[in-house]
């Protein structure tokens, strides 16, 4: 598919309403910001941006996924966050001039809006409600990355196994009554990047847990956790788990931890 033949398919406005920064703006502010937007199409492994580039712009998902990654000096690569249609990428690195701090990746045929900073800049000066977005933004953000930084800390490993198992089944797990069934989409190897560990650790957490009677396996995608309150204890986390949510991802990791 063209380019061109993409900016007619997809509708910038709409992408723009269901973000966080946008989502309340007006319309005037929406059709301002979105004959701004370029529309970038990205193949399944394709970068859109590293860790090493100066920021030059905004980027907004519109379809697919990204993954924002760090990689130590010895090549081992850090997860730090995936997002979906309606994420705002880059919004840090926009304002303080500085480069990525990360480097992204398309998970899948990806679609992205891109607006160039000085044009963000421009809008931020006219429009001064979304700076008070932004504001609830950036808030949100601190708050999740002190939570998470909590969770690498303080958590062991089966401890932050178990949380990414509750955070499936927050997202997408088939619940009865206190059981949930949920299915691996990722390898192991996949899951200790997210969780800051290894794929061998990862592999003993699981059987860890299963030992221990919090799960069972069901081939090696399927697991069920046999009582969600009794798994969040032991992971120590404290969200509401009587009805499924959509929970923040749990594998974030703050850019000096990678």
């Amino acid at each position: 598919m063209s380019d061109n033949k993409s900016q007619k398919l997809i509708d910038k406005v709409a992408v723009l309403r269901r973000t966080e920064w946008f989502g309340k703006a007006s319309e005037t502010v929406l059709a301002q910001a979105a004959s701004r937007a370029v529309l970038r199409r990205l193949k399944a492994g394709e970068i859109l941006y590293t860790e090493h580039e100066k920021a030059t712009g905004l980027f907004v998902v519109a379809e697919g996924e990204i993954r924002s990654i760090r990689q130590n000096a010895k090549g081992r690569e850090q997860v730090l966050s995936v997002e979906g249609p309606g994420a705002v990428l880059s919004v840090a690195p926009l304002f303080n001039g500085k480069k990525y701090y990360s480097t992204a990746i398309a998970n899948s045929d990806t679609h992205v809006l891109f607006i160039e900073a000085q044009d963000v800049h421009n809008l931020c000066r006219e429009h001064s409600e979304l700076l008070w977005s932004l504001a609830v933004v950036f808030a949100h953000r601190i708050r999740h990355y002190a939570e998470l930084i909590e969770t690498l800390a303080l958590r062991n490993v089966d401890q932050r196994v178990a949380q990414y198992l509750l955070s499936l089944c927050s997202q997408q797990g088939a619940r009865s009554g206190d059981a949930c069934k949920v299915e691996l989409t990722i390898t192991q190897a996949e899951m200790a990047s997210r969780i800051g560990s290894t794929r061998e650790v990862v592999c003993r957490s699981l059987a860890h847990l299963e030992q221990d009677g919090y799960i069972r396996s069901q081939g090696p995608r399927v697991v069920h956790i046999l009582s969600v309150k009794a798994l969040a204890s032991f992971a120590g986390v404290h969200h509401d788990l009587e009805e499924p949510r959509v929970a923040s991802e749990l594998t974030e990791l703050t850019a000096e931890m990678a």
